[in-house]
Order: structure tokens, then sequence, then C-alpha cells
């Protein structure tokens, strides 16, 4: 049984179609590469998988339990997102709260942890992202990969049974990639369900099993990694 399943997953905005009629399937341990060129609605799918967004149409199913997408309720998303972890393009930390309070904030309010387990817990997750010496310092001392990388801490926290990322390196400069696709690499690496949407057709070659293209709002492609990188006859830095 598949860990996560879409059907029929519609969505607009501003009276203009994004997603059109989009099905999927997501197996526990699968790294899942989203592709395709800027305004195709890959984000916007990541969104409407998270209950970020409210589709118009379609069912989800996770973990063998079914979701109308068009009618869900606040209460029913917000327990599909206890399961689920997102990291966004831009951070989005909490500029007045130490790195260790970015973490422990929501294990406290949200999932009702104590202090004394979401600090062993948020110690936990930046010792795995290499960051646990960041611990009481604020996000603006920090750099655009420290950054993502307590933002990957924060998900992994709540210890999400799929791991969401929107463009993770799309903020950063070159140089403060090659940590947050390291970090990404490791938990792939170690099992994490991962469904990424980026632009690093490199690192979806090297690191994800399967590969989602979207055009027009459809899925165009849905196939393993290697398919796509042979067959299909996909250039990564001037290799085939």
């Amino acid at each position: 049984m598949s860990l996560l399943e879409v059907r029929n997953l519609s969505k607009a905005l501003g009276g203009q179609t994004v997603l059109s009629d989009i099905s999927l399937s997501v197996e526990p341990g699968d790294c899942v590469a989203i592709l395709g060129p800027s305004g195709v609605g890959k984000t916007t799918l990541l969104r409407c998988l998270n209950l970020l967004e409210r589709a118009d149409a379609g069912e989800l199913i996770l973990d063998g339990v079914s979701h109308d997408l068009k009618h869900i309720r606040p209460k029913e998303a917000a327990a599909i997102r206890m399961h689920t972890g997102f990291v966004f393009q831009e951070f989005n930390l909490f500029l007045n709260k130490t790195v260790l309070e970015n973490i422990t904030e929501g294990l406290i309010v949200a999932r009702k942890m104590s202090r004394a387990d979401a600090v062993q817990r948020a110690e936990e997750v930046l010792r795995h992202v290499g960051l646990l010496d960041k611990r009481d310092v604020y996000p603006v001392s920090l750099s655009g990969g420290q950054k993502q990388r307590v933002g990957i801490a924060r998900a992994l926290a709540a210890k999400p049974q799929i791991l969401y990322f929107d463009e993770p390196t799309s903020a950063l400069d070159p140089e403060l990639t090659g940590e947050v696709l390291s970090v990404m690499r490791d938990l792939a690496q170690d099992g994490m369900t991962m469904v990424i949407v980026t632009h690093e057709i490199s690192f979806a070659r090297d690191v994800s099993n399967r590969v989602i293209t979207l055009r027009d709002g459809r899925v165009e492609t849905d196939t393993d990694t290697q398919t796509y990188f042979t067959q299909k006859g996909v250039t990564v830095n001037g290799d085939r």
C-alpha cells in the first residue's frame, strides 16, 4: 500500500487553472523529485499535498485514510500535517527566537511535548544537520545555508512520515547549496520519504529514485530516475 496517494487533484488560482487532474503515489522510503519549468504548478502541488493550499477537487489518501481535498476541514488538515514536514524556500524562521526555540516552539505548542523532551529532540536534529553549536544564536547570525538546515531540523523534529521540500536551495548562493543538499542526501540514504520540488537536476539524478515532471499543469512523466535520465536523454552539465 502506498504511503501517499493523490487522485484527480485540480487547482485554479485567479480564475486560471494551475493543476489539472493530477494523480500520483509515494511509497515508503521514496525520494521523489518533481521537475518542470517555472510556472507549471510544482510549488502549488506541494502546498496542496500538505494542505497549505486548498485544492478545488481531488482525493488524498495518507496511510490508508482518504480525505476529500475540496471539503477538508481545518482540524482534518491539521491532523494530516501532524504526519508531514515542510521545508520552505525562504526558511520561514522566527527572527526573534533562537535556533533552539525555532525548533521547540512547534513541538511544545502544537504537539504538547514537555519542554525538556522538546529540547532533547531539538538537540538531536540539530546534531543531525551539523548545527548543534548554533542552538543559542538567532537566525540573523546564520548564513542562508545554515538557516535552511535549521528549517530541515525543524521539520525533522516532528518525526514526519513524509518530508516535503519546496525548492530548498533556490534562495541560496551557489557556494551554500552543497551543505543543504548534503543533508538531504543523508536523509535519503537513511530512508526518509521525501517529495522534493527542485531545479537541481544533478541532485535529482543522484539522489531520487522517482521523477515526476509537470507540464501545463499536468503530470507529463512519472517514472524511475534511471529511466528518466537514460531513456529520456536528459542532459546534466553536458553529460547524458
